[in-house]
């Protein structure tokens, strides 16, 4: 069976590998030297939280890797966006998580089955680290009511969740190897718990979209071109960043700011 048809009857891909260890270990670094130099900055979390590939070189660097395109040509075709990058890092011994929760659900994009999310480790992830857990087949079951709770500890802006038995015999644990990446449908209930160890969990999200994906009515957006072309597309295209936070890519960070701005108007 294909990969893709296992990801479409399962809403995911436990471990693929992506890019080569060297390659990984070269990221790694990028990713330790950009913690150590700006993880008191005031604008850290919000430079991690999401269109990290607009700041950081090396970021739109990982998600245009030749290696991982062609994997993701396999799922969306081969006009591909990068719509959004994360850096979902969890110090050692820190309460950040991610509950049980959906990302179409609050994404102002469509149609969302033309997206595809890659979580790519960095580090060896497992689940004292705070790895991902995933609801298998629960993508097939539609978009759930989530509970907006802005807990403090919830790396999701809203805090958002949903319910899942401890016991769901669906519930996988996804842990992966540097260069190794996991896969998941828009629809996916996944969650990721803090980070019980003495190491840190280096990882870096790509959320894909083919050419056919555009913002909903009343939303605006932004998204980078890295493989055929955009014909279609209605989000403002964006070029890479020559270097990290150079003075054009924080002028497009702040401009995919004001453009989110709709999306985040709840969120104080």
């Amino acid at each position: 069976m294909s990969l893709k048809q296992n990801y479409l009857n399962d809403g995911l891909i436990k471990a693929v590998d992506v890019i080569s260890p060297d390659r990984a270990a070269y990221y790694s670094r990028k990713c330790e030297n950009f913690i150590d130099q700006y993880s008191s900055h005031p604008n850290y979390i919000d430079w991690t939280y999401g269109k990290t590939e607009l700041l950081l070189q090396w970021v739109a660097q990982l998600a245009a890797e030749e290696t991982l395109l062609n994997i993701v040509q396999e799922f969306i075709g081969p006009n591909i966006l990068l719509w959004n990058a994360f850096l979902p890092v969890k110090p050692p011994h820190s309460t950040g998580k991610f509950d049980w929760h959906q990302d179409a659900t609050y994404w102002p994009v469509s149609p969302a089955n033309e997206i595809v999310s890659f979580w790519v480790a960095l580090s060896s992830v497992n689940q004292s680290t705070g790895g991902m857990q995933m609801v298998k087949g629960s993508h097939a079951e539609g978009p759930v009511a989530h509970e907006t709770t802005f807990d403090k500890n919830s790396m999701l802006r809203r805090g958002q969740k949903v319910s899942v038995p401890a016991d769901d015999p669906r519930i996988v644990n996804i842990d992966l190897e540097p260069g190794q990446a996991s896969i998941h449908h828009t629809l996916m209930l996944h969650r990721s718990q803090p980070n019980s160890s003495d190491n840190w969990r280096l990882g870096v999200g790509l959320n894909y979209a083919s050419s056919n994906v555009n913002p909903r009515p009343g939303y605006k957006d932004s998204a980078i071109l890295l493989r055929g072309n955009a014909h279609k597309t209605e989000f403002e295209l964006m070029n890479s960043p020559k270097s990290d936070l150079d003075n054009d890519a924080l002028a497009n960070f702040a401009r995919s700011q004001q453009l989110q701005s709709t999306r985040y108007a709840d969120v104080k």
